[in-house]
């Protein structure tokens, strides 16, 4: 099972697999946000109420990515189709 780190950096909870990067954070008033990172392409959500919720949607973003061959290994590379 993967599991949270903090992000030496942003000081955020991040998780990584592969070519992809989920990172969690605070975004004041309006909750938590996430962004799912996969080769310098992003996607990302605003609004969560709680940093589980913020890290549920990451977990179902990296799970389609690599369903779909996108989080390869470091040592492998992804299939760009």
């Amino acid at each position: 099972m993967m599991e949270w780190t903090i992000d030496a950096v942003t000081k955020r909870p991040s998780l990584a697999t592969g070519t992809c990067t989920a990172t969690v954070w605070n975004s004041g008033r309006h909750g938590y946000a996430a962004s799912v990172t996969h080769r310098g392409m992003a996607t990302a959500q605003y609004g969560f109420a709680t940093l589980e919720d913020a890290q549920a949607w990451s977990l179902t973003q990296l799970a389609g990515l690599r369903v779909a061959g996108k989080c390869a290994s470091v040592t492998q590379p992804a299939d760009d189709q």
